[in-house]
């Protein structure tokens, strides 16, 4: 299959149908840009929930049609560095200096219990399969990036779930990267992204055997990062936002299938952001030279052509990046506001579009 390349037509914003939308504000307290989150959130692996930072220790969890402020949450650690979310959003992985530990979430958080080990090895980044069986770690051992998958229930090791992935040899002024999970979402697959800013992301399907992690493709973007937005819902393509362009790729052959090309008049946020629903691929696209503001361009998520251009009511020259989440929730990760989007947009997206 040649791939599909789009381009805009000239007159309306990047040539498509362009509505306007309004945006429900929902934070009370803002999301903080807490250690263990990033930019103030951890996703879960099935895509129905999301982690937010409610402060430097508290995590909530708010899926979707959720009321504000969440009723799940937990205090961590006072030193948790990293935080999974179990796809059962039952329990959490909690990561320090020298330990990891499984903790209860929500009101029955007592029952569950906790499961606790040492842990000495350099982790950038923590995450479960779809599966919920397998907790994997991303690691950095001698400058080569690696990652290894202990049992989820007891937090023992096992052998065989440990392998190298492909990506070049890390120097010492960017030890670990940035490192990325992309959960497959039926199969114990998971795609491992490193990113090295502008040298490039490589990014590696790797799965749960019974007899150990078994390497699948490799999709490497050399001088081109890219953010591994996630599988089609059925588990047969996944999809890649670079900096100018969003593409598709093929499961488990991880070949190239679709690609559209940002227009010239527009340009994606610092940190690259999509979200893939059952029935589109939403890109953040910040309009520069025109009203200055943000959109989300929907896109087939077949063929990734253009279906329609949303209109947010958000300014670029005071919300300067976005994040797009699960539920369709939106975040400034630079003031900690979200947002929600109105019924008519995830209405829009949750069927397979009608590609114009």
């Amino acid at each position: 299959m040649v791939p599909w390349v789009g381009r805009p037509r000239p007159g309306a914003p990047w040539g498509i149908p362009s509505r306007r939308v309004a945006l429900t504000r929902l934070t009370a307290l803002p999301v903080t840009d807490a250690d263990w989150a990033g930019d103030g959130f951890i996703l879960s692996p099935t895509g129905e929930a999301l982690g937010l930072a409610l402060g430097a220790r508290r995590l909530a969890v708010l899926g979707a049609g959720d009321a504000w402020p969440p009723e799940r949450s937990l205090e961590l650690p006072r030193t948790a560095q990293l935080v999974a979310l179990h796809p059962s959003l039952q329990g959490v992985a909690v990561l320090g200096p020298g330990w990891i530990e499984m903790m209860g979430l929500g009101p029955d958080a007592d029952s569950v219990g906790t499961t606790a080990r040492t842990w000495t090895r350099p982790t950038q980044a923590l995450g479960f399969d779809v599966t919920g069986q397998g907790l994997w770690t991303s690691d950095v051992v001698e400058g080569r990036a690696s990652v290894r998958v202990v049992d989820a229930r007891t937090l023992s090791d096992v052998a065989g779930m440990e392998t190298g992935l492909d990506a070049p040899p890390l120097g010492e002024d960017d030890l670990d990267g940035l490192h990325e999970w992309m959960p497959h979402p039926r199969l114990p697959v998971m795609g491992v992204s490193v990113s090295r800013g502008q040298d490039g992301t490589w990014l590696t399907l790797v799965e749960r055997g019974p007899a150990g992690l078994i390497r699948g493709a490799v999709v490497a973007s050399v001088d081109a990062p890219f953010y591994p937005a996630g599988f089609v819902p059925d588990g047969s393509g996944f999809i890649g936002v670079g900096g100018t362009w969003v593409r598709r790729w093929t499961y488990p052959e991880g070949t190239q299938a679709a690609e559209f090309l940002l227009p010239e008049q527009g340009t994606l946020a610092t940190g690259y952001s999509g979200l893939v629903t059952a029935g589109a691929v939403l890109v953040a696209v910040e309009d520069l030279l025109a009203a200055g503001e943000w959109y989300l361009l929907q896109l087939d998520p077949v063929t990734l052509r253009p279906v329609c251009a949303w209109e947010l009511p958000l300014s670029t020259e005071t919300v300067t990046s976005v994040h797009l989440l699960p539920g369709g929730y939106i975040l400034s990760p630079e003031d900690g506001q979200l947002w929600r989007l109105p019924d008519e947009v995830l209405s829009a997206v949750s069927e397979p579009a009608t590609v114009l």
